[in-house]
């Protein structure tokens, strides 16, 4: 049920689906009493959408915390960026700590987020989520045949305080891990 609040267009669809049959209804009998039921429909669908808008779940957090963290990457901010990470693995901290040394990025554009998996008896929660994206940089020193580099990343988030932090990340097989 809840992915009538992750995502309006199936209660969109719905919606002109019901209001399409009972226009055709009224069309074909020409009954007054389905005006009443196409606005009933309309605003059950209208109230459903707003709910949705309204109501923030756990899946669109772990999406937002990518979306934030991409945008401290192109703000080139070690300590902002830091900021997104738990203390737990020192490993993907390095590996940010490198890139922002060696690499200015320019924009990082996140594409597509799929939350694999939430689990929230996990101590403290976690949460997995592949990204898809493109991120565009300068090197600091020297030069690169390339100024951009597409992503493929899953990572795995802790809620740790109210927050979705990121623990650690994973690369996909065939792309070198760090930038660039």
């Amino acid at each position: 049920m809840t992915f009538l609040l992750e995502d309006p267009w199936p209660v969109i669809l719905f919606v002109v689906l019901i209001e399409t049959g009972l226009a055709v209804a009224l069309w074909r009998t020409g009954r007054g009493v389905l005006l009443l039921a196409m606005l009933a429909v309309l605003l059950l669908g209208g109230g459903l959408v707003a709910l949705e808008w309204v109501v923030v779940t756990e899946r669109e957090r772990v999406e937002q915390a990518v979306y934030d963290g991409a945008a401290a990457l192109e703000t080139n901010d070690p300590q902002r960026v830091l900021a997104f990470l738990t203390t737990r693995n020192a490993i993907t901290e390095q590996l940010v700590r490198r890139a922002m040394r060696e690499v200015e990025f320019t924009r990082v554009k996140v594409t597509h987020v799929e939350v694999d998996e939430i689990n929230r008896l996990a101590s403290p929660p976690m949460a997995v989520a592949r990204v898809f994206g493109i991120v565009e940089f300068e090197l600091r020193q020297g030069h690169s045949p390339y100024s951009s580099r597409p992503i493929d990343v899953t990572l795995t988030f802790r809620l740790i305080n109210g927050r979705w932090l990121v623990e650690s990340h994973d690369w996909r097989k065939d792309q070198p891990p760090g930038m660039p």
